[in-house]
């Protein structure tokens, strides 16, 4: 009985803990792009997107799923800490001059003989990030989220007020460069700090080979989703403009920022929290159900609102009409950001109940069907190829929650009928909201998102008074109640 109580207060605690992180970090980084796009271009922004797919791909090869792996396992030892705090450090010095090295490459390859220099000095955020990726799972493992609370607004904070100086000194791409360094390595330095752990002087390859076949699956899983999550920033730099990719990186961003968030405050918390649950063989499904509910009623919802706002939205904090197009790829992507607790968190439950093997292959099969449709799009103009995404997001739908809900026994029409009542009705809000936009589109700018707003704000809390996802978040505690 205590260890299900302090199984539930450690949810709360965590829940609490991990949305103030999430939300927080997300204010002040989309308070700090909006400050910062004020001194620089549309193309600044470009130049850095051209390198995420790199820097991403480069630390998922760091982590090669072994931090996942740690969170997993019952029992963990110094020697296993230890070893894989060495195997990260040492596969983040090799992926970084393997960068290095092609730095020239890449910049050939885009076309942008400036990306080289700033390449090397972009790719030094991986082996920084390599030195926390255990001291992080630790506390992850110990459900320690207010540590990584203090560590994400410290790390946040410090990186935001460095990159605006930067920007209003120099006006140019180096302070978008540097606030990415400056992030992982306050992030770094903190976490050591605060998580308490240090490495032993002691290294063993047999002591995690037990995490091996489950850290390899997610690799390759990591490997292909990064690949693929940022393939568009790669064409679109590659085939449209830098500007173009300006645009679209920093609609993604923030798309991502208000979706992102709010999934992965869940996901985080929820992983050690239902491998606790299946380890007491409780009812995994039904704290599955409240979590992906609950996760979706919140994303829909912001995702719905902010679409009905955005193109007038983009153009007031950002500072110059030229953000509008920004703001038509915000609106578009939004479609894709409202499905995305339905492609993230569900992954949770194939990882709990041990089929990485079948997330890998339901990884080939999601990114064979983005390959067809990359095919047809890139053929047509940026508008036409952005709307790809979010036709690809709608058409794997089906395909992601029939095979996450065999697991646990949650069949498509069961899903459907407790998540897509939310869809309708945020639907709803959106039209009314486009319609106010429509009948003012001759007033003033600030007249319109106010206007929009207000009316958006009245049509969700009319149709969602009385719902039940109202009342699962009321009833927090039995989320994660073990049975």
């Amino acid at each position: 009985m205590r260890e299900k109580n302090d199984l539930k207060e450690n949810t709360v605690r965590g829940t609490i803990f991990g949305a103030l992180e999430r939300f927080s970090v997300m204010g002040i980084q989309i308070i700090c792009t909006f400050i910062v796009a004020r001194f620089l271009t549309p193309s600044d922004f470009g130049l850095v997107g051209l390198l995420i797919v790199f820097t991403v791909i480069g630390n998922t090869i760091v982590d090669s799923g072994f931090g996942q792996a740690l969170v997993r396992e019952k029992e963990v030892s110094d020697l296993e800490y230890s070893s894989v705090f060495y195997l990260n450090v040492f596969l983040s010095l090799i992926v970084y001059f393997l960068l290095f090295v092609s730095s020239g490459f890449i910049a050939d390859f885009y076309k942008e003989s400036s990306l080289k220099n700033i390449a090397r000095v972009t790719f030094l955020v991986i082996p920084l990030n390599a030195f926390a990726v255990v001291q992080n799972a630790v506390l992850v493992r110990n459900l320690d989220f207010k540590k990584i609370l203090v560590v994400s607004l410290c790390a946040s904070i410090l990186s935001c007020v460095l990159a605006i100086i930067l920007a209003v000194l120099y006006r140019n791409v180096w302070a978008l460069v540097f606030q990415n360094i400056f992030l992982y390595g306050f992030r770094s330095i903190f976490l050591w700090i605060l998580s308490k752990w240090h490495p032993i002087f002691s290294f063993s390859l047999v002591s995690i080979r037990k995490y091996i076949h489950f850290a390899i699956n997610l690799l390759f899983v990591g490997f292909i989703g990064n690949i693929f999550n940022n393939i568009y920033s790669l064409i679109i730099g590659r085939v449209y403009s830098t500007m173009d990719l300006g645009y679209y990186s920093q609609a993604d961003r923030i798309r991502m920022s208000l979706s992102g968030s709010s999934t992965e405050v869940i996901q985080r918390v929820t992983y050690p929290i239902l491998s606790k649950i299946n380890n007491a063989n409780a009812d995994v499904k039904e704290a599955y159900r409240k979590i992906i509910m609950i996760t979706v009623f919140f994303v829909a919802s912001i995702q719905f609102f902010f679409m009905g706002i955005s193109l007038d939205l983009f153009e007031i904090v950002m500072g110059d009409k030229i953000w509008r197009v920004a703001g038509t790829f915000f609106f578009i992507l939004c479609i894709n950001g409202s499905l995305y607790p339905l492609h993230s968190i569900n992954q949770n439950i194939l990882l709990v109940k041990d089929r990485s093997k079948t997330l890998l292959l339901l990884e080939i099969a999601r990114r064979f069907l983005m390959i067809v449709i990359l095919c047809i799009t890139v053929h047509f103009d940026i508008i036409i190829f952005v709307c790809g995404n979010a036709f690809y997001s709608i058409s794997l739908l089906f395909l992601n929650l029939y095979f996450c809900g065999q697991p646990i026994n949650y069949p498509l029409k069961e899903q459907f009928k407790d998540i897509l009542p939310v869809y309708i009705r945020c639907a709803i809000m959106l039209f009314f909201m486009l319609i106010v936009n429509y009948f003012l589109r001759d007033n003033s700018i600030y007249m319109r998102v106010f206007t929009a707003a207000c009316v958006g704000a009245f049509v969700f809390l009319f149709l969602f008074y009385k719902s039940c996802y109202l009342k699962l978040i009321y009833n927090l505690l039995s989320i994660y109640k073990v049975r």
